[in-house]
């Protein structure tokens, strides 16, 4: 993906400079008196005698131009005559489209010593370019982040200097850089693109940044909540991660709250996990609910032998939960309480999940991250949001604490 189009990079956009100087006493006189107090260049007689030819000679594109141009460099001494021998490149470079000319000839501007502190920002910007225009990183990451440093307004300049980062591996640069210019944007009142969000990700992702992923992700569904965008942030956190199979299942929960589930591989694998820790009933709801939407073909052979897999499972599942909730109250400790909890979950029934998970907090004893996170599931589809953010909050184990994350943003997103 390129965040940075061609017309971006155009240094006419960015520079807005040609020659600094008017040697001729007229123009110089008309320019003094229309801006107020006037740069008084330190020119020698030697320098100026050298510089007005090539300065024709550039401007007519004369074959002898570049020898001209290197007469000038031969004689300049100090600042303002490297500055403005630089400068004379530098149109020489755009005169015959030559990159590199046209890099030394900002380079040049920029080390002379006597650039104006305003024109500073963008000169270092055009450099940036240029020398990542020659694949020239660690050049280009030099000066895009000093004309960052120094305040550039172009966000192009941070998604630049962004993709200069990914270019050398340095990932975590790159989505420093990458998010202030998604901060910039909203400074101004605009929506970054939905592509930067899928950028940072993918960076994130390639790093196996697992954190940062989770982070870009939700980022991106923040700006953008739409049912695409949430399973493509789910389903790029989900593979990047190491999930057991309890946050997981999670984790397929809230993807099925979002209605990010597509296809019947997502139906299967959900539905798979169910019967895989013991949860048949919610197995049952999922396959059926994928028959419902028509994402699931009832010919499916392998989704029809998870149904009656869970369906003849469901019944003595169903006596043993009732009978695990009575025994939960005296047991030991909340292990019990947890499990029985999650089973009522799975089977839609957040009132009584929600009150053994309390109960399973009280005697203490289980996970309890798990116990948190689903805590905050049954709350958030029992209609208490308070209470579910709460419970969501709570959660601190790094890997339960970004699934968490992502259903503290779902719950901010409902009405």
């Amino acid at each position: 993906m390129k965040m940075v189009s061609r017309a971006a990079l155009g240094l006419g956009l960015v520079l807005g400079v040609g020659a600094p100087l008017a040697l001729s006493p007229a123009m110089a006189a008309k320019e003094e008196k229309a801006k107020a107090p006037q740069k008084k260049w330190e020119l020698s007689k030697e320098f100026r005698a050298a510089y007005a030819p090539a300065d024709a000679a550039v401007k007519a594109n004369a074959p002898d131009a570049l020898a001209k141009v290197q007469a000038v460099d031969a004689v300049s001494k100090g600042a303002d005559e490297k500055y403005a021998a630089a400068a004379l490149r530098l149109t020489l470079g755009q005169v015959t489209k030559d990159p590199k000319h046209q890099y030394d000839g900002v380079v040049g501007m920029i080390t002379s010593g006597s650039a104006n502190s305003a024109d500073l920002p963008r000169l270092n910007y055009a450099a940036g370019q240029l020398a990542y225009q020659a694949t020239n990183y660690p050049n280009a990451k030099q000066y895009l982040a000093e004309a960052v440093r120094l305040g550039i307004a172009d966000v192009s300049a941070n998604l630049l200097l962004a993709e200069t980062n990914f270019k050398t591996n340095a990932t975590a640069e790159g989505l420093v850089a990458l998010e202030a210019a998604i901060k910039s944007e909203a400074a101004a009142g605009r929506k970054a693109p939905v592509e930067w969000y899928g950028r940072g990700a993918s960076m994130a992702y390639r790093s196996k940044m697992v954190s940062d992923t989770a982070k870009w992700t939700r980022m991106q569904v923040a700006a953008y909540p739409t049912a695409e965008n949430w399973r493509s942030a789910l389903v790029v956190y989900r593979d990047g991660s190491k999930l057991d199979n309890q946050s997981m299942i999670d984790l397929f929960r809230l993807m099925h709250d979002t209605k990010a589930l597509s296809g019947e591989r997502d139906f299967f694998e959900y539905a798979s996990l169910a019967t895989l820790s013991a949860l048949p009933g919610e197995a049952k709801s999922v396959i059926e609910e994928g028959f419902a939407s028509g994402a699931v073909s009832k010919s499916s052979r392998a989704v029809a032998e998870r149904l009656t897999d869970a369906n003849a499972k469901i019944p003595a599942d169903r006596a043993s939960v009732v009978a695990d909730e009575k025994r939960a109250a005296a047991a030991p400790d909340g292990r019990l309480a947890a499990n029985t909890g999650s089973a009522y979950l799975a089977y839609g029934d957040n009132a009584k999940a929600i009150a053994l998970f309390k109960l399973a907090q009280q005697k203490g004893g289980a996970d309890a991250d798990t116990v948190n996170t689903r805590l905050g599931i049954a709350l958030a589809r029992s209609g208490d949001k308070d209470g579910a953010r709460a419970a969501f909050k709570a959660v601190t184990g790094a890997q339960r604490k970004d699934i968490a994350e992502f259903w503290l943003l779902w719950l901010d997103q409902q009405a």
